[in-house]
């Protein structure tokens, strides 16, 4: 395997549309999950649950636990968002691991649909709580002029998340192609241990960063606070 094997790369096309084995690689986290959604529902236990139950209520608790830290307290209307956003991420990157497949995560136009759904989802969970007006007036204070700079932020945070979460599982990719190339019976094993640390880290740098932006966009008890003194004086 040589290093160029890491890059993206068309296996066929649809209609003149490439598609390339990140996509396809993509399709098998989404059946991969599916499949296991599917088989935890039938097997969910309200009392007595399993073990994979327990960890996926343990990764819940989590992420509740990071919105009360960071904010104070819990959004139980995000917490499904952003389970699945983790446990998404953090497939993709092992997949890269097994022999024959590749990470889809490689491939930043993957990681730039994570971040639009991450900027889409913020919108959205915004709009929905502060309602469509008063969340479009947050984009224009203190004053009109911050429209242009709100609208930048946003879109940069979300380029530097695509970029971040690109550059490190592609430099992963690279370094665990060298070490093949150079030691390929011993080199890569303790890369690999390595790099299921990092794939879990990236997939939970990625969920948090998300959660802020969440967080923000509904914002603070303060915030609405302040809302409902104005609307009922």
């Amino acid at each position: 395997m040589g290093v160029e094997a890491v890059f993206p790369k068309v296996l066929f096309s649809v209609g003149g549309i490439p598609i390339k084995d990140t996509v396809v690689h993509t399709w098998v986290v989404i059946a991969i999950l599916a499949g296991l959604a599917m088989w935890a529902r039938e097997r969910y236990c309200t009392w007595e649950p399993k073990g994979w139950q327990l960890a996926i209520e343990y990764l819940m608790d989590y992420i509740n636990n990071l919105s009360i830290n960071m904010s104070g307290r819990s959004f139980p209307q995000i917490i499904p968002f952003l389970t699945t956003m983790i446990t998404f991420i953090a497939v993709s990157n092992l997949l890269g691991l097994l022999p024959v497949f590749q990470a889809p995560t490689r491939d930043l136009n993957t990681t730039a649909a994570l971040s639009l759904i991450s900027l889409g989802a913020c919108q959205a969970f915004g709009i929905k709580k502060r309602g469509f007006k008063k969340y479009l007036h947050t984009f224009i204070e203190p004053t009109p002029i911050m429209l242009p700079m709100t609208l930048m932020s946003q879109l940069s945070s979300r380029l530097s998340m695509a970029l971040r979460l690109f550059g490190n599982v592609m430099a992963g990719e690279i370094i665990g192609a060298v070490m093949f190339l150079l030691f390929p019976v011993l080199g890569p094993l303790p890369l690999n241990l390595l790099s299921i640390i990092t794939s879990v880290l990236q997939a939970l740098v990625f969920t948090v960063l998300t959660l802020v932006y969440v967080i923000e966009a509904m914002g603070t008890q303060e915030e609405q606070a302040t809302a409902s003194e104005q609307e009922n004086p």
